[in-house]
């Protein structure tokens, strides 16, 4: 069997990838080890932000597809005295329903979908993938121009190929949260219910945190979890959830719908999402929000940005890495310089103390508009460093004051070399040095 395009996997990046190629007339077959009544269902806190749909023509969840509208998120100090609130409008998904949908539509325009298939591993010739081995009632070849790793933190595809290609790069576990999650009905009203929640504390989420995302339009019904370092020995999210949230007044009586854990990247983006004949998108290119552990909305940009490179290398009639490149600078420029600058923000959250996230929440350091700013940009805007600055100064918290002085610096000579990435494969390893320099040190100044 013989398509443009084989895509693995059908969660967020791999049905809005379908959705994108079918708008573009490209045959594609979309195919999961789930079947057609649990793709897209993956443990996570289901939210994302509205300006996503309006940047890539997506269309918003709706009917059984919305479970609660988000017109902010609540940032709680260690002590739970203090939050600040982030603006921004969002949706609570039904991730299951809402793939279903792209899914649905893809088909209808020629796409095919594939379900209870497993990959068995890539078809490589001449330096190019050109198909996968799958299991479907029995062993079957699949053979494509393009192959899409689509598949989480599996990685089912990639995994397999040389580790000479860029896109085999693997995650290490400090540079990743585990995280475990429960849907509940609680007994009482949710109050603000369209405000998520974050709680920041070392002691209950190290290297992470907990949430209580509120699903406005089923009453009653939360998404409550949380996440730590996956490096952490010892330390187990479901029995954290348990400990220290699930044992407050709020949770007595509450009935749990769905429970489930999941590893989430909490990085950079993969050096490259393209090689020859060869495409990652979603968890599987490392594209989750480094801070926030939120990846829809990037796995979306992701496929957008791979859907546009696939049909201009089929119309050139050439796969290869040169040709598929304009994916990387594509979802560079647009999400993944951001990634690379909050990825140092990430490192230095987790080294603060909880007296230094109570120090940083409680005075007022940065406020809910700067904050989204810094989370939408990856950047600090020069009057928030100078506020910043000078609060720290005046507070006399010299340790903190030079830190940020140094994250500042640091985040924007990362995000400039990432919107200056590479327009050529040959280019790749000396922009991969350069990064990797400046990132060790910027580790060396704040040890």
């Amino acid at each position: 069997m013989g398509y443009d395009v084989v895509v693995v996997g059908a969660g967020f990046a791999g049905s809005s990838l379908a959705y994108f190629l079918s708008m573009a007339g490209v045959k594609a077959l979309v195919i999961d080890v789930r079947g057609w009544d649990d793709v897209g269902d993956r443990p996570c806190g289901d939210a994302i932000g509205k300006h996503h749909f309006d940047e890539l023509g997506m269309p918003y969840p709706k009917g059984e597809e919305l479970e609660g509208l988000v017109r902010g998120i609540a940032v709680y100090s260690p002590s739970e005295e203090f939050r600040v609130i982030v603006g921004g409008e969002g949706f609570e998904v039904n991730s299951v329903k809402y793939v279903q949908r792209l899914l649905s539509e893809a088909i209808s325009r020629g796409c095919e979908f594939l379900g209870g298939t497993h990959v068995r591993g890539p078809i490589v010739k001449d330096g190019y993938v050109v198909g996968v081995r799958v299991w479907s009632g029995g062993v079957k070849e699949l053979n494509a121009k393009v192959v899409v790793d689509a598949s989480g933190n599996a990685r089912s595809v990639v995994r397999f190929l040389p580790k000479s290609w860029p896109i085999t790069e693997e995650l290490d576990f400090v540079d990743a949260n585990v995280a475990y999650r429960e849907v509940r009905v609680l007994e009482g009203e949710v109050e603000e219910p369209e405000i998520l929640r974050i709680y920041v504390n070392n002691d209950v989420a190290p290297g992470g945190y907990w949430w209580f995302f509120p699903y406005s339009l089923m009453r009653g019904y939360v998404n409550v979890g949380l996440g730590v370092r996956a490096d952490l020995k010892g330390v187990h999210p479901r029995e954290q959830l348990y400990k220290y949230v699930l044992s407050r007044p709020e949770f007595r009586g509450s009935k749990v719908v769905k429970a489930g854990g999941a590893l989430v990247p909490t990085r950079k983006p993969l050096t490259s999402l393209v090689w020859n004949g060869i495409a990652v998108i979603g968890d599987a290119a490392y594209v989750v929000n480094p801070v926030h552990g939120g990846g829809k909305g990037s796995s979306m940009i992701s496929a957008k940005c791979v859907s546009e490179a696939i049909v201009n290398a089929l119309s050139i009639g050439d796969t290869s890495a040169t040709n598929l490149w304009g994916a990387n600078v594509c979802y560079m420029r647009r999400y993944g310089c951001k990634q690379g600058a909050l990825d140092l923000l990430r490192y230095f959250l987790q080294k603060l103390s909880n007296d230094d996230l109570e120090f940083v929440i409680s005075k007022g350091l940065v406020s809910g508009d700067e904050l989204n700013e810094i989370a939408r940009r990856g950047r600090f805007e020069v009057g928030v460093i100078d506020k910043i600055l000078k609060l720290a100064s005046l507070l006399t918290r010299p340790s903190l004051l030079l830190k940020l002085r140094t994250l500042v610096k640091y985040m924007d000579l990362i995000k400039e070399h990432y919107m200056n990435y590479p327009s050529r494969p040959e280019d790749l390893s000396v922009w991969v040095n350069e990064l990797n320099n400046m990132i060790k040190s910027y580790h060396n100044m704040l040890k």
